[in-house]
């Protein structure tokens, strides 16, 4: 009589690591992609830019110290929401700069416009209505004789 055993190694099941993220982009830095890392970056460096430049300009025409903060302030708010908003901001799973992407090319693209008559359609519905009728026919025909159906 033959006995049939099963060992440990043989009953134990092998397990291996499935990636689920592979459509994610990696993160670098504080949690942060690549891409936003780079659009705060250069967002950051235009808003000192413009923080220096206006206090400079502000200084130079003689308004107070205050008041030049305030202006330069002014200034650097819509650079730094809107580097903000380029970084983390995403409608419907896309990114803002695809928007503007998508808005451009919808505002650029060429449009043309075509006029034509009701009657101009309603007869042109009607040739091709009798058109495809005749071709249905054609084919039903051709299968029928070659045995089709």
């Amino acid at each position: 009589m033959t006995s049939t055993h099963t060992t440990e190694a043989s009953t134990r099941r092998q397990t291996y690591t499935v990636p689920t993220h592979i459509n994610e982009p990696d993160k670098l830095l504080f949690g942060l992609t690549a891409r936003q890392l780079l659009l705060l970056i250069t967002g950051a460096s235009l808003a000192y830019a413009t923080w220096l430049q206006v206090l400079t300009w502000a200084m130079a025409w003689g308004v107070g110290l205050l008041w030049s903060r305030g202006l330069a302030f002014l200034a650097v708010l819509p650079l730094v929401l809107v580097t903000l908003a380029g970084a983390f901001l995403q409608i419907a799973d896309r990114t803002l700069e695809i928007w503007v992407l998508v808005w451009l090319r919808a505002h650029l693209a060429p449009v043309t416009y075509v006029w034509r008559s009701t009657k101009w359609d309603e007869a042109e519905q009607r040739r091709l209505h009798t058109r495809n009728s005749a071709l249905t026919r054609q084919k039903a025909q051709k299968h029928e004789s070659e045995g089709w159906l």
